[in-house]
């Protein structure tokens, strides 16, 4: 298998499990509550480790006796974690409402720690891996990383994931080969995922590109060629937490175990719509290696 660096965010999630989002001012029971690492990158790396691959983990981690037991956390979920620097700080941590009627979550998110800077992945060994994979944040840093490890590889695919709109994040796209959108970042571009991945197919004809929209699937650009999986019916929203981080993982462990593109396309939603049906990451692997176990 697969020896891939995810590049990006680490931190603690608190999940709290609630009948139905709450009202403001309104005081709830939760009817369940979980802490476990989370981030998008640190998700997407989790879940390849599952399917087989060796991946490592470059990040800011706190320094401190909350950041130690993290990293063991993540080392046990079989996360290389060499690469990743230690900063005075409090871990980022992450407060989910998840509602038991719909499955949505929503998150508050508080962060004290650095970014990820060029001179912390200075002696990353970027042509050892098969594949590297990064977080669209920190656009100023992250353009000089993302110039650091192209320079340096031969033909490794590199993936951009872009979440959220951030400025100056468009000067990073040029490094990528595989561009991962979210729906957010397409509505900003045009008004439906397809009219947003023709327009970005326009500008890198030879890249992949994909954008995710919940419940209408997700589309891929590849070859002059847009492709469409539509999703399952019937599906029940159970945890969305980390759907788009478990395509990402899909769709990455797809394309490196040579997979079509669009081929590769159906596996990693698929695969998202494993993580939606069921509470947390554990077992998807279990699911994706039993092809009579798939939806669709």
């Amino acid at each position: 298998m697969a020896r891939i660096l995810a590049t990006g965010i680490v931190t603690l999630d608190h999940t709290f499990d609630v009948e139905a989002y709450p009202a403001e001012d309104d005081e709830v029971r939760a009817l369940a509550s979980t802490t476990q690492p989370g981030g998008n990158a640190t998700n997407t790396a989790a879940i390849l480790a599952q399917l087989g691959h060796r991946p490592g983990l470059a990040a800011v981690m706190a320094a401190g006796a909350t950041g130690d037991v993290l990293m063991d956390q993540l080392k046990a979920r079989g996360l290389d974690l060499r690469h990743c620097v230690r900063r005075p700080g409090t871990t980022p941590t992450s407060h989910i409402l998840r509602s038991r009627a719909t499955g949505s979550r929503t998150i508050v998110h508080h962060r004290d720690l650095p970014e990820l800077a060029t001179a912390d992945v200075a002696a990353v060994p970027w042509p050892e891996y098969d594949w590297l994979h990064f977080e669209g944040r920190n656009p100023e840093a992250l353009a000089s990383i993302l110039r650091a490890a192209r320079d340096s590889i031969f033909d490794q695919p590199l993936s951009l994931e872009l979440e959220k709109s951030r400025p100056g994040l468009e000067a990073c796209l040029d490094y990528a080969d595989v561009l991962m959108l979210s729906r957010d970042w397409a509505a900003d571009i045009a008004d439906s995922p397809e009219a947003a991945l023709k327009h970005l197919a326009a500008q890198f004809p030879d890249r992949i590109l994909t954008v995710t929209a919940g419940s209408a699937g997700a589309w891929m650009a590849t070859h002059g060629a847009i492709y469409h999986c539509a999703p399952i019916s019937g599906l029940r929203v159970v945890d969305s937490v980390g759907a788009g981080d478990t395509f990402n993982a899909g769709l990455i462990h797809a394309l490196v175990s040579g997979q079509p593109p669009e081929q590769a396309l159906t596996t990693a939603v698929r695969l998202a719509e494993r993580k939606l049906a069921q509470v947390g990451f554990e077992g998807l692997a279990a699911e994706a290696s039993d092809p009579g176990a798939w939806p669709g």
